[in-house]
């Protein structure tokens, strides 16, 4: 007996060091949010739609996104390239969050990104980080600018 404990023990550990369980975990996650979802789907059809996702949006995708949506819509992406299904779609069920059909060029679009900065990004970068950098080079360059003198003294 006290082998079985020891060994499930081991396993555990093993799991929890390589990561696997934290994905097992997301995945019975998602499962139970999907069998719990069916038995709630009558509820949910009858909301109003006023999420974050109910505007004009869903029509016309070059439309202006809120700050909210956009900024849920790049943790979609973030989640996406770093290939967390399971934490994705237990994290859009938890929100209620509509699905929106936006392109990782749409949403570069819509924060500012030029597709020369995102096709310059490697594609296993997630959007956020290629804005973070573009901010971080803005920021560079802004301070090497102001401590260079405008009028240098002959």
């Amino acid at each position: 007996m006290d082998e079985d404990l020891e060994f499930r023990d081991m396993v555990w550990k093993k799991m929890e060091e390589n990561g696997s369980l934290l994905a097992i975990k997301a995945n019975l996650r998602a499962i139970l949010d999907d069998m719990l979802g069916d038995e709630n789907s009558s509820t949910a059809d009858q909301t109003d739609g006023s999420g974050p996702s109910s505007s004009t949006v869903e029509n016309d995708s070059d439309a202006q996104l809120d700050s909210q949506t956009l900024a849920f819509e790049l943790m979609l992406e973030v989640l996406d390239v770093l290939e967390f299904p399971y934490t994705k779609k237990a994290l859009r069920s938890e929100s209620g969050h509509r699905i929106l059909p936006f392109s990782r060029e749409q949403l570069a679009k819509h924060i500012g990104l030029k597709p020369e900065e995102v096709s310059r990004a490697p594609s296993e970068q997630p959007l956020l980080v290629t804005l973070l950098d573009k901010l971080r080079e803005e920021r560079e360059h802004s301070a090497a600018d102001a401590s260079v003198p405008d009028d240098p003294e002959p």
